[in-house]
């Protein structure tokens, strides 16, 4: 299911969400994404300043995957633009 994010509290609200349908209480999703169960509430009850580091390990170990839309078009970029952004793709395993 695709989600479109408006803000920190509605994220943390969907991670709180996936977590409970998995049947993972806070202790053992903190305890598996390698962080504290007082990040892991602060994440989700929607906290603006938590790590994006942290979270991303959050969301990996409940298997939610993160899509950007970028607003370009690939035609509009450079020749080096191109090259850069294909790079990354291919860093990002994409």
């Amino acid at each position: 299911m695709q989600v479109a994010v408006k803000d920190s509290k509605q994220l943390g609200q969907l991670v709180r969400l996936v977590r409970k349908a998995q049947r993972l209480d806070q202790v053992a999703a903190a305890s598996l994404s390698a962080n504290g169960t007082t990040f892991l509430s602060d994440f989700e009850n929607g906290k603006a300043t938590v790590e994006l580091g942290r979270v991303l390990r959050v969301l990996d170990m409940l298997g939610i995957r993160i899509h950007i839309d970028l607003p370009i078009e690939r035609v509009h970029l450079t020749k080096t633009q191109q090259q850069q952004l294909a790079t990354l793709l291919q860093d990002a395993g994409a």
